[in-house]
């Protein structure tokens, strides 16, 4: 949601970078319209996709969290063997398990049916 606050933000801001081109001419009000209208899909198909990337990663973490399984690459990840790194997205192997240091992205993480 605060994707879309910045996107409008964004769009006031460029509004009033190029209000002056509006009195100039029928031709530079289309391309204006036009560099605003591609600017601001643009921005909201970026913003849609980053927050369908949050809401997956989310999931992930409430999965991983109540004891599920995750499939990383090949590697399965669950809490016996690993800890939720919030700050980084990442699992950490835990200390005295086969998995000690063992660095995985939650990006590359999937659940195991």
């Amino acid at each position: 949601m605060s994707g879309w606050i910045v996107l409008g933000l964004v769009l006031v801001l460029l509004w009033f970078l190029l209000k002056d081109f509006f009195g100039r001419g029928f031709k530079q009000k289309i391309l204006v319209v036009l560099f605003l209208g591609t600017l601001a899909t643009g921005l909201g198909i970026y913003t849609y996709q980053q927050d369908l990337i949050n809401k997956e990663q989310v999931a992930l973490q409430r999965e991983f969290l109540r004891g599920v399984v995750l499939d990383c690459n090949g590697v399965k990840v669950s809490q016996k063997d690993f800890s939720l790194v919030s700050g980084t997205l990442s699992f950490l192997g835990k200390q005295n398990t086969p998995m000690q240091g063992v660095l995985v992205d939650l990006q590359s993480c999937k659940n195991t049916p």
